[in-house]
């Protein structure tokens, strides 16, 4: 770990735990699968209710008087039922977050977790009892909808592991699903039952009817108790930003108190004004939405701007960048899950205490009359300023909102910073992380699975994917050369070789940079512009009259199976006039192997232009002298572990004297990778192998530096 102070090595380790936590990382995911949704109602709600007359004119002349109808349909789709979304994705995030075990050794659909958890969140709400409302199944319920959810999911999948409760009743010809949903039977029944029970032992023995209404009446009494509108203000908007750094929608679950206690509070204000009199209530719902939620909870408008100061984080800004609009207009869920804020720590300080300076500095605004008071309703989407001015009839309100956001900017500066090194610092573990996984599966011989991965791996592997597409598509990947050099010192050849600096984690092991690029699909577009640079290259080294120089290439099985590859290569060698003979292709012996007809034509076809081809790594896999013979290889590459062990290994020694015969009874030419020594050097002349390639002469450097290697270095 980098050299942090002692507070961001604090967060660091948090974080490291929370990331550990199934519990917590499950909530996190299942919001974060609501995100489309949620944004989909907010702007429907924002469609609607634009409080700019013009604009609502508009709308009615040209839709007619029903325009807004679609809208709350689309907001009966997606806010009005979110709670039962909610159970849905936080339920299946839990039971496909454990693989599928439930972290009880025993398989479980999450698909069945997710309907037995809403199945417990409707028996609990009691949809028979009388006096239900929908309601209950809106944002209202989004607490009680987390609760049931995780509960649920972990009651039924512990139900699932005990074996006396499963259903094993395996039929000729039955499905998998059928046998899942089969032994699901018992446990699911239990855990329905259970909140089913508990909804009626609420009844019968504290008479709560509902558990809705009761929690809602339980938090209206803490604030009703309160004296001074000033604390009762400062608690509201603190525990809003604490349910949401918990993952929870935290204006949704406070709506009771809001609409009991803030929203008279506006209607006294406006029948004050109506009858020309001062008003008088400082804290109204309108206060905290103009005021205080600019950009939505944590004032994330702005976290934003503060971002785009200070952010280094191309993630991140191009983040901040889509964001914006939606948070112009205080819709704020893609960036709070996406950063994410949720379970953060590094963001707990300013997203919990900026809201609360800027309620103190609203508050004396207003009390010391700079400001008006807010007499009008004005919906949460209505963008900055405009709401300022609409909610006080004022352009200061408008100002208060502007000197409110610059303060709450300055507050988040400093925590980006800290924030980001400490991003960088998990970024360079689970990189780590990345890279051990990935030399395992090398070491076995099997392709590596990253980007559909549910954890750290997973994560740091789509961030690298993400930002290997970006520097590809703004030229911020390089090619390096590695001089081939004979025995007597003079080069003949270079090795093209991919390197790619990420602006956080620095150099990434190149063969992870291929597979990522196979696994996101990028392999064709990457392989292209190796292709196009190195013929380029080569040009520029021609020109120097370095016309026995040849660049060799890597071409991967998936390169080789695109139909247009050929066509590529051809336009290459024709736009920049080079050579065919000059540019070898190298394959690996694996990959000649197990070649497929379409792979056989493209190297048949790699021949006919004149362009030579190189075997790589050969001596460790299934050689065959057919495929040899076949594909009438120019080169073949002794395979570096040969190398390695050169000194130490007698067979080696015999491997390599074997291949070095067979290269010259087939007039193939032979080179040496990783000599690294001269001592490797001495014996692989002495076995009759004199090119190499390795450490003992150059590492691979720009196309520049090895123009200067090949005109002047000294090789030995």
């Amino acid at each position: 770990m980098p050299n942090f102070s002692s507070m961001a090595k604090a967060f660091f380790y948090l974080n490291e735990k929370i990331g550990e936590n199934t519990l917590l990382i499950s909530i996190r995911r299942g919001l974060t699968y609501l995100i489309p949704l949620v944004m989909i109602g907010s702007l429907a709600l924002v469609f609607v209710s634009l409080p700019v007359p013009a604009y609502q004119q508009l709308m009615e002349e040209v839709f007619g008087s029903q325009w807004k109808n679609i809208f709350l349909y689309v907001r009966d789709g997606t806010f009005n039922i979110l709670s039962l979304l909610m159970v849905l994705s936080i339920s299946y995030s839990y039971s496909a977050g454990s693989d599928g075990r439930g972290r009880y050794g025993h398989n479980v659909s999450p698909i069945i977790t997710a309907l037995v958890a809403l199945s417990s969140f409707v028996a609990i709400s009691g949809i028979s009892k009388e006096g239900f409302t929908i309601a209950n199944f809106g944002v209202i319920g989004i607490f009680m909808a987390i609760m049931v959810a995780v509960i649920s999911s972990m009651l039924f999948l512990k139900l699932c592991s005990i074996g006396a409760l499963r259903i094993r009743a395996f039929t000729d010809g039955a499905n998998l699903v059928f046998n899942d949903a089969l032994t699901s039977i018992y446990p699911a029944a239990i855990t329905v039952t259970a909140f089913a029970g508990i909804n009626q032992a609420l009844m019968f023995l504290w008479g709560i009817a509902d558990l809705q209404s009761f929690l809602a009446d339980f938090l209206n009494n803490i604030f009703s108790r309160m004296e001074s509108p000033f604390w009762s203000a400062i608690l509201f908007i603190a525990l809003v930003h604490i349910f949401w750094f918990l993952g929870m929608h935290g204006s949704n679950i406070l709506e009771p108190v809001a609409q009991s206690i803030f929203v008279p509070a506006l209607t006294v204000n406006k029948l004050l004004v109506e009858s020309g009199q001062a008003p008088t209530e400082v804290f109204t719902k309108t206060f905290f939405d103009t005021f205080i939620l600019m950009g939505g909870c944590g004032t994330i408008l702005c976290l934003i701007l503060a971002l785009f100061i200070k952010g280094r984080h191309k993630n991140q800004l191009q983040l901040a960048k889509l964001s914006f609009i939606p948070v112009f207009f205080n819709i704020n869920e893609l960036i709070v899950f996406g950063i994410p804020i949720v379970f953060n720590p590094v963001y707990l300080i300013p997203f919990l205490f900026v809201p609360i300076i800027l309620t103190v500095s609203s508050f004396f605004s207003i009390h010391y009359g700079l400001v008006p008071h807010t007499s009008n309703l004005v919906e949460w989407t209505t963008p900055i300023f405009l709401s300022g001015y609409y909610s006080t009839n004022s352009i200061n309100g408008s100002l208060l909102q502007l000197f409110n956001l610059v303060l709450g900017t300055l507050c988040y500066l400093p925590f980006i910073k800290l924030a980001q090194g400490v991003s960088d610092a998990q970024g360079r573990n689970n990189l780590n992380k990345v890279y051990a996984m990935f030399r395992q599966s090398e070491e076995r011989g099997t392709a590596s699975t990253l980007l559909t991965r549910q954890d750290d791996i997973g994560n740091i592997a789509r961030f690298l994917a993400a930002d290997l597409q970006h520097d590809l598509q703004n030229n911020k990947v390089a090619l390096y050369y590695q001089p081939q050099v004979d025995f007597d010192g003079n080069v003949f050849g270079v090795e093209a070789l991919l390197r790619w600096k990420h602006d956080s984690y620095g150099y990434i092991y190149p063969p992870l940079v291929i597979a990522l690029a196979e696994e996101s699909r990028l392999t064709d577009k990457l392989g292209s512009w190796i292709l196009d640079t190195a013929c380029n290259d080569l040009k520029k080294i021609s020109e120097l009259n370095l016309q026995d120089i040849t660049v060799s290439v890597n071409v991967s099985a998936v390169q080789l199976e695109n139909d247009s590859f050929i066509k590529n290569l051809k336009a290459s060698i024709e736009k920049h006039k080079i050579r065919p003979r000059n540019l070898k292709i190298e394959i690996t012996e694996q990959l000649a192997l197990a070649s497929s007809s379409k792979i056989i034509e493209r190297i048949n076809s790699i021949k006919e232009m004149g362009v030579k081809l190189a075997m790589d790594d050969f001596g460790m896999g299934h050689s065959s002298l057919k495929y040899l013979k076949e594909y009438s290889f120019d080169t073949i590459k002794i395979d570096g572990s040969l190398i390695r062990e050169l000194s130490s290994n007698n067979n080696c020694s015999n491997i390599i004297s074997s291949i070095v015969y067979l290269s010259k009874s087939l007039n193939f030419s032979i080179i040496a990778e990783y000599v690294e020594n001269e001592e490797q050097r001495i014996i692989l002349h002495e076995l009759g192998c004199d090119q190499y390639q390795g450490y003992l002469y150059s590492k691979a450097v720009p196309n520049n530096e090895v123009i200067d290697y090949i005109k002047g270095q000294s090789f030995r």
